[in-house]
């Protein structure tokens, strides 16, 4: 009987499923998901099998279309409508600022001009239109927080007026 086949070796893994003494780390396992180009076939294999093969989904957000080469190409006629509202809302602006609506309400009627000549550019000439929902969420989320922004600082502007009519009357006094 040999010393391995002894009851009290009975728990132990044969020397020989043992290993080597010194401890190798494991092998990098392959990662199942990661296409492994050993295992595709080539065009040289199977010239047929290649040329139906799908290209691999685009990784630019534009899902399920990602084959119609240029980006959203949009007929004339939208173009040039888009084009006429953006300059019917810049002479909209300039036109505007003939009548005195007061300091806040001129500033008012021209942010709502810019935010609309904004969303209009944004919309169609950087296709959020057509883009998805997630990043339509997070330019309306930046926008919110410029209206925030902008409205805490025109709140600010109305604490210090009495200093600005002051030293504006100090000013225009000491010139005459």
């Amino acid at each position: 009987m040999s010393n391995e086949d002894t009851p009290e070796n009975a728990d132990k893994e044969p020397k020989s499923m043992q290993g080597s003494s010194e401890e190798q780390p494991p092998e990098p396992r392959e990662d199942a998901t990661r296409p492994n180009p050993k295992l595709e076939p080539t065009e040289q294999d199977e010239p047929e099998e290649a040329a139906r093969r799908e290209p691999p989904p685009a990784a630019d957000g534009h899902d399920g279309h990602s084959d119609h080469g240029l980006a959203h190409t949009m007929p004339v006629w939208m173009l040039v409508g888009v084009l006429g509202a953006l300059m019917g809302l810049t002479i909209l602006t300039v036109s505007v600022t003939n009548f005195d609506l007061g300091s806040e309400g001129n500033l008012v009627v021209a942010m709502v001009i810019a935010t609309i000549k904004a969303a209009l550019v944004v919309t169609f000439f950087m296709h959020l239109f057509w883009d998805k929902k997630f990043h339509l969420i997070l330019f309306l989320t930046a926008v919110l927080f410029v209206i925030l922004f902008l409205s805490m600082s025109i709140t600010d502007r109305g604490e210090y007026q009495h200093n600005i009519d002051l030293y504006q009357n100090t000013t225009s006094a000491a010139a005459k």
